[in-house]
C-alpha cells in the first residue's frame, strides 16, 4: 500500500497567511490531494472552495494514488478539475453552502434524476461545459430535450455520435460536433463552432452560418460549399479531398486562417479577402502560385506545411510586417533565380524556421538574413556559420555536416545556441574562450561524430549559463579538467562519449542539479559526490561499473540515479549513504536496465535494508518478477536479455510463499493500514 504523509504543522502555518494567498497555494496542488486537507479545520473552508472551483460530474470517480517515492507524490495526477459524483456534489453544496463556479457534465442523468436540484447547481455556476453522446436505449430527441428545454446556457457544448440530424436553439456560446450533423447551422448567438463531418453522401453539402459566428473550424472529406459569416475572427478549413467552394464578402475581422486544401494551385482560388489577417497557415500540396498571398500586408505570422518553398514571395517588398516565417516539410528545386530570390526576407522578420525541408542542388551562399532576426531554426539543409546574424538570440541548426572555421564566434546577443548535425567539426576551440555573456544554453550534439581541436587553457563560463551538452566528442580526463565546470553556475550538464577512466566529483559545480555522464569510459568513481548538495538526477549510463567501490551520494537531494547498461554486479556500492544515521529517511530511485548480471541477492538485501529505495529493472529473473508484483518499490519489465552475459545467478531466499514475495513485512503493512 502507498502511504502519503502530510505534515499537519506545515498546513497550520499556511493557515496564518491571508486567505487569498492560501487559495493561490491550494490552487496549485493536485485536485486529488485536496480531500486529505479537509481534516485541517483552519483551512477547511478554503479547501472546499478550491475543490468547488472547477468540478467534473461523472458517474464513477477514481482518485489518483500518490506515491511516496522520489520525484513522485501526485506527479502522475494531471487532473485540472475535481471529479465528483452528482449525489456527493449535492451533499457538499447543502452542507457547506458553496456552489461550484465551473461545472463539466458528461452524463445526462442529472437532467433526468435530479432536475430541480441539478438546475439550481447550474444556475449558480459561472461556467458550464457539457459533453454528451448518444446513449443506447434512449431516443435522441428525448435525450436532447432534457437539456435543451431546461433553458441551461452552456459556455461550451459537445455532441458525439448522434445518428440523425438534430436541431439546436441558442443554448451554447461554443459548440463542437463529432459525427453529428445539424438541421440548421445558422444558430443565433453562437460564437464558436467546430464540426467534423464524416459522411458517405457524395452530394455537395452547403453550409450557412449565423452572422454572430466568430470562430469556425471545419474538417471534412466531402465536397462542400461554405458561406462564410462576415464577422469571423478565426477560420480553419481542413479538407483532405474533393472540391471546396467558399462564398464570402470582405472579412475585415479575420485574423487567423488555416487552410488544408490539397487541390488548389493558387491562393486566389479560395476567394478569401481578409485585409487584416495576422496569422496564416497553409497545407496545400499543389500550391505553386503565391501572388494571392501578397494581399496580406498586415500579416505577422506565416507557416507553410508540405508545399513548395515560395521562391519569389518576398520579392518586391511584400508582407512588410511579417515577424515569423516557418516552413515544415517544404521542398525547393534548383532554378536560375534561386539564390537571388532566397536572399530576400521581410525586413521585420524576427523568427525564421526551415525544418525537415528537401532542398535539391541548392546552395545558400547568398543568404542575407534580416537585421531584426532573433531566432533561427533550420533543419536538413546546407548551412554555414556565415549565415548567423549579429542580432540572433536563439540558434538551432540540424544539418548533415557543420564545420566552423578558426574565426568562428558565437555572436554577443545569443542566449541559446544548439547544434545537432550528423557531423560537427570545430577547427579551433577559441570560441570557447569568447562565449557571450548572455548565453543561457549551449548544446553541441553531433549524432554521429564530433571533432574539435584540444583545449589549451581553462574555460571561463558566462555567469548566467545554466545548461550545456557535449556529445560524441570523445572527451578525456584532461579536457574535462580544462572545461573548468567547477567554476561555473551550471545546473544541467550533459556529456556523452569519452575516455575518462576515473571520475572526479570535484570537477563539477555545487550548483549542478542534473548531471549526465553517459558512455564516458568511466571505470572508477570518486569516494564521494556529497559536495554536490543540489544534485537531483545523476546518470552514469553506459559506463563499466562492475567493479566500482562504495561511493557516497548526496541522498538528501538526489532523487534519481541512472545506471542503465553499466555491467553491474552489485547495487549496494551506491547505497552506503542511505544507511548512515545522519541521512534520515532518504529516498532514491535507481534505474538499472540492461544489467543482466546484477545479483538478485544484493537487490533483495538492499530493498529489505533501505525502505526509501526504489528500483526499476529489466524482467530478467523470475524471483524479482514475483517480488515486483507485490512491491511498490520494485519494477521489473521489458524482458531484455543480452547474449554477451551469462544467466544471472539467483538465490534461495524466495520460497514461493506469500510472506516472502515482498521485501516489506506483510504484517507490518497490515498494522500500518489499521493505524490509518
Amino acid at each position: 500500500m502507498t502511504i502519503i504523509n502530510i505534515d499537519p504543522d506545515f498546513f497550520y502555518e499556511i493557515a496564518k497567511l491571508p486567505s487569498e494567498v492560501i487559495a493561490l497555494i491550494l490552487g496549485l496542488l493536485p485536485k486529488c490531494m485536496l480531500p486529505k486537507l479537509l481534516y485541517f479545520p483552519p483551512i477547511k473552508e478554503i479547501v472546499v472552495s478550491t475543490i468547488f472551483t472547477d468540478v467534473n460530474i461523472i458517474e464513477e470517480t477514481k482518485r489518483h494514488k500518490g506515491s511516496d517515492g522520489p520525484e513522485a507524490g501526485y506527479s502522475e495526477c494531471h487532473c485540472d478539475r475535481f471529479d465528483i459524483r452528482l449525489d456527493n456534489l449535492i451533499k457538499g453544496v447543502n452542507k457547506c453552502n458553496i456552489y461550484p463556479r465551473s461545472i463539466h457534465i458528461h452524463q445526462i442523468g442529472g437532467f433526468q434524476n435530479e432536475p430541480d436540484t441539478f438546475l439550481e447547481l447550474l444556475k449558480n455556476a459561472l461556467c458550464i461545459e457539457g459533453k454528451f453522446s448518444q446513449t443506447w436505449g434512449l431516443d435522441p430527441e428525448i435525450l436532447l430535450d432534457l437539456f435543451v428545454n431546461s433553458n441551461v446556457k452552456f459556455d461550451h457544448l459537445e455532441l458525439f455520435d448522434f445518428p440523425n440530424p438534430v436541431t439546436l436553439p441558442h443554448i451554447a456560446a461554443s459548440i463542437t460536433l463529432y459525427n453529428t450533423e445539424l438541421n440548421n447551422y445558422a444558430i443565433p448567438g453562437i460564437k464558436k463552432l467546430i464540426f467534423d463531418v464524416e459522411s458517405d453522401d457524395d452530394r455537395n453539402q452547403t453550409y450557412t452560418f449565423s452572422s454572430d459566428l466568430e470562430e469556425l473550424y471545419v474538417t471534412t472529406d466531402n465536397s462542400i460549399e461554405v458561406t462564410l459569416p462576415p464577422n469571423l475572427r478565426k477560420l480553419r478549413l481542413y479538407k483532405t479531398r474533393g472540391p471546396v467552394d467558399l462564398v464570402s464578402e470582405e472579412l475585415v475581422n479575420l485574423e487567423y486562417l488555416l487552410l488544408m486544401f490539397p487541390n488548389i494551385q493558387s491562393f486566389s482560388e479560395t476567394g478569401i479577402n481578409a485585409p487584416n489577417l495576422k496569422k496564416l497557415i497553409l497545407e496545400c500540396g499543389n500550391l505553386s502560385n503565391f501572388d494571392g498571398l501578397k494581399q496580406f500586408q498586415h500579416l505577422k505570422d506565416l507557416e507553410f506545411r508540405h508545399l513548395r518553398f515560395p521562391i519569389t514571395l518576398f520579392d518586391d517588398g511584400s508582407l512588410p510586417e511579417l515577424e515569423s516565417f516557418a516552413c515544415w516539410g517544404c521542398s525547393i528545386y534548383n532554378t536560375g533565380d534561386v539564390n537571388n530570390s532566397l536572399s530576400i526576407f521581410p525586413p521585420n522578420l524576427m523568427v525564421l524556421q526551415l525544418e525537415i525541408c528537401s532542398f535539391e542542388n541548392t546552395e545558400f551562399s547568398n543568404w542575407v538574413l534580416p537585421n531584426k532576426l532573433e531566432a533561427l531554426r533550420v533543419y536538413d539543409l546546407p548551412f554555414k556559420n556565415g549565415y548567423l546574424g549579429e542580432n540572433l538570440k536563439h540558434v538551432f541548426v540540424r544539418a548533415p555536416t557543420l564545420t566552423f572555421a578558426n574565426s568562428f564566434r558565437i555572436f554577443p546577443r545569443v542566449e541559446k545556441f544548439i547544434m545537432q548535425p550528423e557531423y560537427l567539426t570545430f577547427e579551433s576551440l577559441d570560441f570557447m574562450y569568447h562565449l557571450p555573456n548572455n548565453l543561457i544554453q549551449l548544446h553541441l550534439i553531433p549524432y554521429e561524430q564530433g571533432k574539435m581541436s584540444p583545449l589549451t587553457k581553462m574555460v571561463k563560463w558566462p555567469r548566467i549559463l545554466c545548461d550545456i551538452a557535449f556529445e560524441n566528442f570523445n572527451i578525456d580526463h584532461s579536457t574535462l579538467e580544462l572545461l573548468n565546470l567547477k567554476e561555473s553556475n551550471l545546473e544541467i550538464i550533459n556529456i556523452c562519449g569519452g575516455d575518462v577512466k576515473k571520475l572526479n566529483a570535484d570537477l563539477f559545480p555545487v550548483s549542478v542539479k542534473d548531471l549526465s555522464l553517459r558512455k564516458m569510459g568511466i571505470q572508477k568513481l570518486s569516494d564521494s559526490f556529497e559536495n554536490l548538495e543540489n544534485l537531483r538526477r545523476l546518470s552514469l549510463e553506459g559506463n563499466q561499473l562492475r567493479k566500482v567501490d562504495p561511493v557516497k551520494l548526496p541522498v538528501s537531494s538526489l532523487q534519481m540515479l541512472n545506471l542503465n547498461e553499466c555491467n553491474l554486479r552489485l547495487i549496494s556500492p551506491f547505497l552506503v549513504s542511505m544507511l548512515e544515521q545522519k541521512n534520515r529517511n532518504p529516498k532514491l530511485k535507481i534505474i538499472a536496465w540492461r544489467n543482466t548480471n546484477v545479483s538478485v541477492t544484493d537487490i533483495r538485501t538492499a530493498l529489505k535494508s533501505i525502505k526509501g529505495l526504489f528500483l526499476d529493472l529489466n524482467d530478467f529473473d523470475k524471483t524479482l518478477t514475483e517480488i515486483s508484483k507485490r512491491s511498490s518499490r520494485l519494477v521489473c519489465k521489458g524482458g531484455f536479455f543480452d547474449p554477451r552475459f551469462k544467466k544471472t545467478e539467483t538465490d534461495d531466499l524466495y520460497d514461493g510463499s506469500e510472506s516472502s514475495l515482498d521485501e516489506e513485512d506483510v504484517g507490518g503493512n497490515a498494522k500500518r493500514r489499521r493505524e490509518m
